[in-house]
């Protein structure tokens, strides 16, 4: 298993929605986690992080939905609506050299719909001397290219 695997809590994440589809067994079949989409949702979050640390922040965004609907917000409010712009927010907020290494942990999946998910959960840059980390929710729904990011909303702990 590679290291953003590992990070990501990948080896607890196949038994943890095991435990959820088996004590979730009497709820809606709406609501349970199904291990495959969970493991495509944790799929795209470790592709982000792995484009993030080389640096591909075109790469990183293509996790995101292209249309207008896809919006984000960031600690200062401000809603950005559509990949292209997410994609010049994050050129200007995190210049060549200063974006430091991604992780993402502490993910917890819910589902909130047939196909859509929603997943809340940290992230940190190291990125000496700051080290900025927060927290998120994101909104994943199936699209044709599979689960993509059409809601996040992203706030710095510091």
């Amino acid at each position: 298993m590679n290291r953003v695997g590992e990070q990501l809590g990948v080896r607890t994440l196949g038994a943890w929605a095991l435990a959820c589809l088996l004590l979730g067994g009497c709820a809606s079949s709406r609501r349970v986690l199904d291990p495959d989409d969970v493991a495509q949702i944790a799929g795209v979050l470790t592709d982000q992080a792995e484009a993030w640390n080389r640096g591909d922040l075109e790469a990183f965004v293509a996790g995101y939905a292209e249309s207008e609907r896809m919006t984000f917000i960031g600690s200062k409010g401000t809603i950005t609506r559509g990949r292209a712009a997410l994609l010049e927010r994050y050129r200007r907020s995190y210049p060549e050299g200063q974006r430091g290494t991604l992780t993402f942990d502490e993910l917890e999946f819910r589902r909130v719909g047939p196909d859509a998910y929603l997943v809340l959960g940290r992230y940190s840059l190291a990125r000496p001397p700051d080290d900025p980390k927060g927290v998120f929710t994101l909104v994943f729904e199936r699209g044709e290219r599979g689960f993509e990011i059409i809601h996040d909303h992203t706030t710095d702990l510091d």
